[in-house]
């Protein structure tokens, strides 16, 4: 027969009778009632509650190993064993969180929680689509890495080309393993790239992408006799399969404006990607800000902005830091550096035992969860120096339940906050909800100078848009919806794309057409950005224009010249002079836009680059008495124009530059 503990221990649930064990109350009558009731009892609210009821008399017999001080701040993380509840404030935050537990044990719910009352912007990793869900309860701009558009060689604003060039080769080294030898290497190449895009002269577009750089580093001369060779090819796969693999995200000379995305909560979604490509975004991102915050000079401003990156070991990975033929991952310096700069940093992974010893070092927080093993158990416990009698304590954890350390204040049991989630996302209504803010994205596309032409094909040529490689001998087979969309491309090609999506039934349905078009190579995005906001427009490929000529009944008669940005630009400047009520023409005596305005002729040129073809045209023009005017996407553009002007010896005193954004009114522009 059985005795009376073993009975205990025989029907007893989730380790209740050891608990009661442990703390010496098994002899306690009221326990025993309540244990017996736990074990015959299928119900999981009675469980739960004599579970609380056994630790309050353990906890009654114990003298209890934990903090029991009130905590300040705002950020609610749950409540402790002893009904007191635990907050957290911004500035905590500042010095950074670790989360370790294993699968399942609240670290999601603890990012929702921390992401929906922290005051300030953030950024998540998203690595398995788990924060999309967000969008029913915050304003969160989900990006897929699909919708993604990045230029990691274009320095941040306010840092120098050779300080960038430095940065990038650490950290693409540390993220893909290089050694080295190959990451000196690359930061030459880097540095010859920048020359060959004049960017030591001037820091302004175009930059090169990944592209010209495996490219560059593709057609370099190496003797493979030498050790050199062995960087160049080591370097060169991994360019090519991250090129391949990232899909049109590094296709751009400028990105997504980070200054404008620091703004807002973000989750990057990168799910679908390779683990390298994955880990040098993640670990790019992080630096790119860093240099921007620096740059800027912003410390001891208080919390600005926060990252929350799940599986933190992929990019604070032990084994990569112990790698000492690579030396110290500058991933592991950002970490100390940036919360002088306001950039917190919330890291969650189910190893502890796998993160590296400077993230564990420098978080100012540290939240024990469930871990089911034993070594992860005791990699998190170590680095919060935890008692035996802590230990005992925590290793009997359930789902939901943590042990917090908020600096050198003792480790505190915690029961945290649920939080509720309207509903799952799916991809088709996270594209329903997202488009629209897709569509407001703007980013330049990918140019080639003069010298880097040069240098890779021994000719020199001037590429205003990035080449478009179509295959002649794909059908192209479009839905009608896609039929109908193209065919208002064809006939108000300056529409934005969300004017063109109230043609259909829904911005889904009209981003749906749009994407069809798009993927079968008809039409290629372009973005613009004016006074009135920024729009999306699309551009006919020249397989869209046959496509258009032999099976849509429409004219192609669009007298413009260049890309679609150019030209909606040319169109923009004639509408503007004719409403003003003067006569202005396209292509006339080979100007962008001719205005008559009576005893003056007055030529507009439109320059979305810094290319030396324009002062050709400027002098053209000032050879025939006109007076010159240059419309300028970018002050660098400006600025580099200017220069080129001043350098060739011409008679600059008929030249007036303008930014494309000072055209939205002739009064003023005349004045």
């Amino acid at each position: 027969m059985l005795s009376r503990n073993e009975w205990y221990v025989s029907r007893s649930r989730n380790g209740l009778f050891e608990l009661a064990r442990r703390s010496n109350i098994l002899d306690d009558t009221e326990v025993q009632k309540l244990l017996i009731a736990a074990a015959i009892s299928q119900n999981n609210h009675l469980h739960e509650s004599v579970r609380e009821a056994v630790i309050g008399r353990s906890i009654q017999n114990w003298q209890y190993p934990f903090d029991q001080r009130s905590s300040l701040g705002k950020i609610r993380l749950g409540e402790t064993f002893r009904d007191r509840v635990l907050q957290l404030s911004e500035e905590n935050l500042t010095k950074h969180l670790l989360a370790v537990g294993q699968s399942g044990s609240g670290k999601t719910t603890l990012f929702y929680n921390l992401m929906d009352q922290v005051g300030k912007p953030f950024w998540a990793f998203d690595l398995k689509q788990d924060y999309r869900h967000l969008t029913g309860t915050a304003d969160v701009l989900v990006l897929p890495w699909t919708e993604l558009k990045f230029n990691p060689l274009k320095p941040p604003e306010g840092v120098s080309p050779r300080r960038w060039a430095q940065v990038f080769a650490e950290i693409f080294g540390h993220s893909t393993a290089l050694l080295s030898g190959s990451k000196n290497y690359l930061m030459k190449k880097i540095i010859e790239l920048y020359q060959l895009y004049n960017l030591f002269d001037r820091v302004s577009a175009p930059y090169p992408s990944l592209h010209e750089l495996e490219l560059l580093i593709e057609r370099d001369g190496i003797n493979y006799v030498r050790k050199q060779a062995d960087y160049r090819d080591t370097l060169l796969n991994r360019l090519e399969a991250m090129n391949l693999t990232a899909g049109t995200v590094f296709d751009c000379s400028q990105g997504y404006g980070i200054d404008e995305l620091l703004k807002r909560n973000v989750v990057f979604e990168f799910d679908g990607l390779s683990r390298d490509v994955q880990n040098f975004l993640m670990e790019i991102l992080f630096a790119y800000v860093y240099e921007y915050r620096l740059s800027k000079n912003q410390r001891g401003e208080g919390l600005n902005h926060v990252f929350f990156l799940d599986e933190g070991k992929r990019v604070f990975s032990v084994y990569k830091e112990r790698q000492d033929a690579s030396g110290i991952p500058e991933i592991d310096e950002l970490t100390a550096k940036m919360r002088e700069f306001g950039e917190g940093l919330v890291v969650a992974d189910q190893e502890a035992s796998k993160l590296t010893d400077s993230i564990k070092a420098n978080t100012y927080t540290k939240i024990l969860l469930p871990t089911g093993d034993r070594k992860q158990f005791q990699a998190i416990s170590d680095s919060m120096n935890l008692s035996e009698r802590q230990e005992e304590f925590a290793q009997d954890l359930e789902t939901g339940e943590a042990i917090i350390q908020v600096g050198n204040s003792g480790p505190v049991p915690v029961k945290l906050d649920n939080y509720r989630l309207e509903k799952p996302v799916s991809d088709e209504e996270l594209q329903k909800d997202q488009a629209e803010n897709w569509s407001k994205l703007s980013h330049t596309p990918r140019t080639r100078t003069p010298e880097f032409k040069s240098r890779i094909t021994g000719r020199a040529e001037e590429v205003e848009e990035p080449e478009i490689i179509e295959d002649p001998q794909q059908e192209i087979d479009l839905s009608s919806e896609a039929t109908r969309f193209l065919k208002d491309v064809v006939e108000n090609p300056f529409r934005a794309l969300t004017e063109r999506y109230t043609e259909f039934s829904s911005s889904y349905q009209g981003n749906k057409a749009k994407n069809e078009l798009v993927d079968t190579g008809v039409v290629i995005e372009r973005h613009v950005k004016s006074q009135d906001g920024k729009r999306k427009l699309l551009q006919l490929t020249e397989k869209g224009r046959k496509h258009v000529k032999e099976n849509l009944d429409l004219e192609l008669n669009w007298r413009g010249r260049g890309g679609i940005v150019h030209q909606y630009w040319q169109y923009r400047i004639q509408s503007l002079f004719e409403d003003a009520g003067w006569h202005a023409f396209l292509e006339k005596f080979d100007a962008d836009v001719y205005v008559n305005m009576g005893n003056t002729e007055l030529v507009v040129e439109v320059a979305t680059g810094n290319n030396p073809r324009e002062i050709d045209h400027i002098q053209k023009h000032l050879g025939k008495d006109f007076v010159v005017w240059v419309a300028c996407r970018t002050p660098e553009v400006r600025d580099g124009l200017q220069q080129r002007l001043e350098e060739s010896d011409s008679n600059s005193e008929g030249v007036v530059f303008r930014l494309f954004r000072e055209f939205s009114d002739v009064e003023n522009l005349l004045e």
